[in-house]
């Protein structure tokens, strides 16, 4: 979905000649998540590698960025210098926001100058809203989903330790508080969780029985 953003923001700005995506996660990693093509992607590494650019710039600020001549704009030069040699003239960078957040940002190039408006700034401003959208919908959903995944675990964990926990207690002649007392002493003397203590107790059990 998000190559499909990138393509039509691509297509529907005219004088565009590539368009991609960059996220930034909770860390400040950068990475481009869609692309049009390689150009974007060596436009974008460049940004990342140099720590400047108009992308960059649009996602740290949370502002939109437009570069009409990356030969007389000052902005960046090292960056402006490099994307020049590679072609590029103009770029167009809005930030991807959502409640607060900025999520990473959504950029288009030219090979030609001046070819972006404040007309491109709303088509594309309209794409990134979209995008935004999906991405803090996709987040929700990992988030859902990891948290399904530890509940799950705590339930396995908890059945793992009641069965240990019934083992011991008949192979020692415990009662339960007794019980649970003696897998907390091995997890302690082992430097081990006490998951880890009750399936080896489990496993135990299976190897007796072979």
């Amino acid at each position: 979905v998000l190559e499909s953003i990138t393509s039509l923001a691509k297509d529907t700005l005219p004088g565009s000649d590539g368009s991609g995506l960059t996220l930034v996660d909770e860390g400040s990693n950068r990475s481009t998540s869609a692309a049009t093509g390689p150009l974007v992607e060596r436009l974008d590494a460049l940004q990342y590698e140099l720590g400047e650019g108009p992308c960059l710039t649009a996602v740290r600020d949370s502002v939109t960025v437009r570069v009409d001549d990356l030969g007389n704009d000052p902005r960046w030069p090292d960056w402006s210098a490099r994307a020049a040699e590679a072609g590029m003239s103009a770029s167009l960078s809005i930030p991807l926001r959502y409640a607060g957040r900025t999520l990473g940002a959504l950029k288009v190039y030219s090979t030609r100058p001046h070819v972006y408006t404040a007309d491109s700034e709303d088509i594309l401003g309209r794409f990134a809203d979209q995008a935004a959208i999906l991405l803090a919908n996709m987040h929700t959903l990992s988030e859902a989903e990891a948290l399904e995944e530890r509940l799950l675990q705590a339930l396995r964990d908890r059945d793992l330790i009641a069965t240990a926990k019934g083992i011991v207690m008949l192979r020692e002649n415990l009662d339960a508080d007794r019980a649970v007392q003696r897998l907390l002493e091995l997890s302690a003397q082992r430097r081990i969780a006490v998951r880890e203590v009750a399936a080896e107790i489990v496993a135990s059990t299976h190897t007796e029985t072979v």
